[in-house]
């Protein structure tokens, strides 16, 4: 087998030799890192806050910038507490937990407020930051490999591929993470090589797994997983290797459901639910303030209806999802509700809702993945006699929203206000809901 060539080195962009410096910092970036200088560069520091005097080991080089491994804090500042969790530092989950809890709700609104004033919306009206408590997240994203001591389950390890055992995680709804052991020893009764990822999500009915792993089950591993997901008293587990649209039912003992709007939906296995309930609800409430009732609503990106299905309640609801999944479970809510909502299977990046589309609807609601949804608001912005005079746009991402409500604005819609909804907790993670009018 020939080994892969090797892409030479790019020209300005070789690592400097590692060296140990003393360090000031100044105030804390859009990562979470803490920001120093030395000489004339910027100097990226995890774990540091503004105030910290540091000892820390330069690495690398990252944007304009170089980074630093954190030796030691010789001198704290004043916005530094003790973290609360016993894996923070080794676990990539979160960035902050040694940030001053006041400082840090300043910190996160700023980092939408920075991105707005980058494309010129500095006069946004951004509203205070909603916060949605830890002990709250109800799906998680594992990580797990076995070693020579059993299975490791928990997250990946900063900027790394390694698994962190996870025994506590204090994000973690309670039952989520008093599932971790047995789910643990489920890995570790079977034969599986190598490891995967698993999809926990707490419903209804109890918890939904879905493991997802390249290792092909025998009949054995399947008896045991069954017998496995019975004395946990699991509500679902399924199985799927990764790149198989096929996802293997192992055990289904009850129904998954969630519901929205107080709707009962039973989404399919893995499918994306907002992290916590709380942060949901609060989404939720924000855009029915938005859209009046009984008016037409596009509700894009639609998901399993998080947002439709409270929508349909007062008035007719159009709901559009690439992701035939979740539209499937939508629809099966809706009819069983028999709610005014119809779906779609439609890719809004490559075939957004056009304009004369648009015009059967009095507002629409947008919830796109982290990319944003700039051909939508390409098409939302494009003058046009009737349709929508409100949007309700959810983003969690604050760089790709303040893009796309850039290309609204300059469409002639206005920004009437913008709601940061915190429940990533110490992360540079942010939710926003933003209002708009025409």
């Amino acid at each position: 087998m020939r080994k892969p060539r090797r892409a030479p080195p790019r020209s300005g962009r070789t690592s400097p030799a590692p060296r140990t410096v003393e360090l000031s910092i100044e105030q804390v970036g859009a990562r979470g890192d803490g920001i120093a200088r030395l000489d004339a560069e910027t100097v990226f520091v995890p774990f540091t806050v503004a105030g910290d005097k540091v000892l820390a080991r330069v690495e690398g080089k990252r944007g304009d910038g170089l980074t630093a491994a954190l030796i030691e804090v010789t001198e704290p500042g004043p916005g530094r507490v003790a973290p609360p969790c016993a894996h923070y530092g080794r676990c990539g989950g979160c960035s902050l937990q040694h940030l001053d809890d006041a400082l840090y709700a300043e910190w996160k609104r700023e980092l939408l407020i920075t991105q707005l004033a980058r494309q010129g919306l500095a006069d946004a009206p951004v509203q205070p930051l909603m916060r949605i408590p830890p002990a709250s997240r109800r799906r998680a994203d594992f990580t797990f490999t076995r070693a020579k001591g059993g299975i490791l389950l928990g997250f990946n390890g900063r900027a790394s591929h390694t698994v962190i055992d996870i025994e506590r995680c204090p994000l973690l709804d309670p039952a989520l993470g008093d599932a971790l052991p047995g789910l643990r020893r489920m890995l570790a009764g079977i034969a599986v090589e190598g490891g995967g990822e698993m999809i926990v999500t707490l419903t209804e009915g109890g918890l939904d797994v879905l493991v997802e792993a390249p290792a092909r089950l025998d009949l054995f591993e399947r008896e045991a997983l069954a017998a496995a997901a019975e004395s946990l008293d699991l509500a679902r587990l399924h199985w799927r290797r990764p790149g198989s649209g096929f996802v293997e039912p192992i055990a289904r003992r009850r129904p998954a459901l969630v519901r929205f709007g107080g709707i009962a939906v039973e989404p399919a296995p893995g499918a994306f639910l907002q992290p916590t309930r709380g942060g949901e609800l609060a989404i939720a409430e924000a855009i029915l303030a938005a859209i009046p009732g009984g008016v037409p609503v596009a509700d894009l990106y639609a998901g399993c209806g998080s947002f439709s299905l409270p929508l349909a309640q007062r008035g007719p609801v159009r709901a559009v999802e690439g992701e035939q999944g979740p539209v499937a479970a939508l629809d099966a809510a809706a009819r069983a509700a028999k709610l005014p909502l119809t779906t779609e299977v439609r890719d809004l990046a490559r075939r957004p809702l056009a304009a004369h589309e648009l015009k059967a609807f009095r507002a629409v609601v947008l919830d796109p993945p982290r990319a944003g949804a700039a051909a939508q608001a390409a098409e939302l912005a494009r003058p046009s006699a009737g349709g929508p005079s409100t949007i309700a746009m959810v983003s969690c991402n604050p760089a790709t929203l303040a893009r796309d409500l850039r290309t609204l604005c300059d469409g002639g819609w206005r920004i009437e206000g913008i709601s940061p909804i915190d429940q990533f907790p110490w992360s540079a993670h942010l939710e926003a809901v933003a209002t708009l009018r025409l």
